[in-house]
């Protein structure tokens, strides 16, 4: 396999340098070759339970050289279109982890649950009928509906477990109506981690272990992709393909990254 020359990183988090809480061994040590080399790399994360902030602490814990200022959560992306989208201060029902409600509150919006603007979902572990009640009655009262992301199924340490999509799914069914996604496949993530890295898009790289997601994006937003078997593995056939598909990160040839820093 020829590797064309790597300037820049865009990784996926979930699946990808750790399942759950813990971390996997072969990212931990790319990623830490990667730092001491100097390659700039960025984080996407479709996952919404937690910030910046949070994701950096989860991974310089586990060893993996991580700047919140690098890392863009679907959380963020997604109160950012709120902003557009809405009035200031309008009432917003948050269906998802605390993250997710900071980053929306952190925007000037009032967090409610009726009467409101718009339903934005995300992970909710503690997601329940009267949660599913209360955002079909808001939609069918003609409120916006956002996603933060589609994945089914997230990897833990022990298998997998629902995905914020799994409960965007409940919520159609209840009330008819498609949300918005802003997560990845739709390539904003990617984009803005692009314009924060600065890198040659030609020969920046998005990293995923889920093709309809993370190398959807990587391919919407014009760059290429290699997809890693450490994750999630979707078991049919599908018409999207990687630019490159690898075990672990380890199989990433240093001399690909070197001669990218060196030129």
């Amino acid at each position: 396999m020829h590797w064309p020359k790597i300037t820049g990183i865009i990784s996926d988090l979930d699946g990808v340098t750790y399942r759950g809480d813990e971390p996997i061994d072969s990212a931990v040590g790319a990623f830490q070759k990667w730092a001491e080399i100097g390659l700039p790399y960025a984080f996407v994360t479709n996952n919404s339970t937690k910030s910046a902030e949070e994701f950096s602490v989860k991974l310089n814990g586990m060893g993996i050289p991580a700047d919140p200022a690098h890392i863009v959560t679907t959380s963020a992306v997604a109160a950012d279109y709120l902003a557009d989208l809405l009035k200031p201060a309008s009432r917003v029902m948050v269906i998802g982890a605390q993250a997710l409600e900071r980053a929306v509150a952190n925007r000037g919006f009032e967090i409610a649950e009726d009467n409101v603007a718009a339903v934005i979902a995300g992970l909710d572990r503690s997601f329940t009928f009267g949660t599913l009640a209360r955002a079909q009655t808001a939609l069918l009262q003609g409120a916006h509906f956002i996603g933060t992301n589609p994945d089914s199924k997230l990897p833990t340490d022990s298998g997998f477990e629902p995905g914020a999509g799994a409960i965007l799914k409940a919520i159609e069914t209840a009330s008819g109506v498609k949300p918005t996604i802003i997560g990845k496949p739709n390539p904003d993530l990617v984009a803005k981690a692009l314009s924060i890295l600065g890198t040659d898009p030609r020969s920046t790289f998005m990293i995923g272990d889920q093709i309809m997601t993370d190398i959807a994006a990587g391919h919407a937003a014009g760059i290429q992709t290699i997809r890693v078997r450490t994750g999630v593995i979707e078991d049919k056939p599908l018409e999207l393909s990687p630019d490159f598909d690898v075990e672990t990160l380890a199989c990433i040839p240093m001399d690909a990254i070197s001669a990218a820093k060196d030129s």
